[in-house]
């Protein structure tokens, strides 16, 4: 989401998408981009931008990048469902696109338009248990050459004993100052960086984006939906970014992937391991 200057309010839905049934109001933070991160080049070509035209200009390009995803099978982009969830930024039946270009000011930017797109219908249950998923299908052969990157096993997190270890943090969103007055960056280019376990618990993986006390980075605004990878295992993705601190200096809060919460989700789109 590349709005830096307020936390977003999304109503919440029990059903899928083009249904009107609604729950009581939670706020989502919408927070998360990449900080102190370096470009990734062709790595990570699994994680793509979502885009939007929210400018209104008939025009795709760095300035419409929404959030992060990662492609998880030929036509199953995996975001954050609070980015596609119908707010007054992006009614419903909005037109999102994708794009896995590594430099979205490149030029000549490749989109790719989504045939549809659906959030877990559980979102917005409760901050516990927040169910913050979507999928975003694209057309089949429209990411012929692209490998997908792999989901856990059940599981997986506790068996890997993740505290002490690094996560890799991938994605398009902003950079900021980790002193001072808060800035916000935005250059479209698709940037990773590190960030160390800080907490494990049922549905969610916290990790310590304070750069001051680590010196590595973190995440921030337009990184929502963007995949977490242990460090040393480029190929499976382990959480993706659902929330975390207004300044993207403290806390990077990601929604499991290895969960029962997740895998009933995803386990309707693709084989789960």
């Amino acid at each position: 989401m590349r709005n830096p200057t307020a936390l977003a309010v999304v109503l919440l839905s029990s059903v899928l998408l083009g249904c009107s049934d609604a729950a009581e109001p939670v706020p989502v933070d919408r927070t998360l981009s990449i900080t102190n991160g370096t470009p990734t080049g062709p790595a990570y070509g699994a994680v793509g931008a979502l885009l939007f035209d929210y400018n209104d200009d008939g025009v795709l390009d760095e300035d419409d990048q929404w959030c992060t995803g990662t492609l998880i099978a030929p036509t199953v982009f995996l975001t954050a469902a609070h980015c596609v969830y119908p707010d007054p930024d992006h009614p419903l039946g909005s037109q999102f696109h994708v794009s896995f270009a590594p430099d979205l000011a490149a030029g000549n930017l490749q989109t790719i338009a989504a045939v549809r797109y659906e959030w877990d219908p559980k979102y917005g249950n409760s901050q516990a248990k927040l169910h913050d998923l979507a999928i975003v299908t694209l057309p089949a052969a429209a990411t012929a050459g692209i490998p997908p990157a792999a989901l856990p096993p059940a599981g997986a997190l506790e068996r890997r004993r993740a505290r002490g270890t690094l996560f890799v943090n991938v994605g398009y969103g902003a950079s900021t100052r980790s002193r001072g007055r808060p800035e916000f960056e935005y250059g479209g280019l698709r940037r990773m960086s590190r960030s160390p376990f800080l907490s494990l618990q049922p549905n969610w993986l916290r990790l310590q984006i304070n750069t001051n006390a680590t010196g590595l980075g973190g995440d921030c605004f337009g990184d929502s939906g963007g995949p977490k990878y242990l460090e040393g295992d480029p190929r499976t993705i382990y959480a993706i970014v659902s929330g975390g601190d207004a300044v993207c200096r403290a806390t990077s809060e990601n929604w499991r992937l290895d969960t029962p919460a997740a895998r009933g989700f995803l386990g309707r789109f693709v084989p789960l391991p």
